[in-house]
């Protein structure tokens, strides 16, 4: 067992970045951001194409999301985890998140991911919330966090398992939604011939 401060970069978890009004969509904008609202249902990845988008804004290097980033919901009840796969244009997260850079030395990213949307971990993070109307965990308690940090071979065997299963659930979401809406636009159909 490790604590997660043991696995991560310097300077390997950080807040996002603090908009101080509210952000006003730029549909050419040159630098995607990501919000609470982004989030699949699933929390199991986001809907890149249709994030605001900003070009007024100078950003620090680090607010840059990288590929093997993890984002972690630190503010209301579902506290999640979820790995950056490739993007192709500068995304910057909302400080609803923090951001983890983890040493891909000693744990997988997605292996991580995983972890912390187990039972084990979440439970853990439910005794350290703190807030009464908007619960939040604070950056001590998210590095104190214990990892179970099995072999990287196991870790990568885990991963592609669970990503696998991440995009399954994601597919059949999609064909659940799909047939409701034939089936919806059939019965309406039914009644406009009648």
């Amino acid at each position: 067992m490790y604590l997660l401060k043991n696995l991560i970069k310097s300077e390997g978890l950080f807040s996002g970045y603090s908009f101080r009004e509210k952000i006003e969509h730029i549909p050419d904008g040159a630098i995607g951001i990501i919000q609470m609202k982004d989030i699949n249902n699933n929390y199991l990845s986001f809907d890149y194409q249709n994030i605001d988008k900003v070009s007024d804004i100078i950003f620090k290097d680090k607010f840059y999301l990288q590929k093997n980033d993890i984002l972690f919901v630190s503010k209301g009840v579902n506290n999640y985890a979820i790995a950056i796969e490739d993007i192709n244009f500068k995304i910057v997260p909302s400080a609803t998140f923090f951001v983890i850079r983890v040493d891909e030395k000693k744990i997988v990213p997605q292996y991580l991911v995983w972890y912390i949307n187990q039972r084990e971990a979440q439970n853990y993070l439910s005794e350290k919330k703190a807030g009464t109307y908007v619960p939040n965990l604070n950056k001590q308690d998210i590095m104190e966090m214990p990892i179970k940090v099995p072999t990287l071979k196991t870790q990568k065997a885990i991963a592609k398992t669970a990503v696998l299963l991440n995009r399954e659930i994601e597919i059949l979401d999609k064909i659940k939604n799909n047939r409701k809406e034939l089936i919806q636009n059939q019965l309406l159909k039914l009644i406009k011939n009648d």
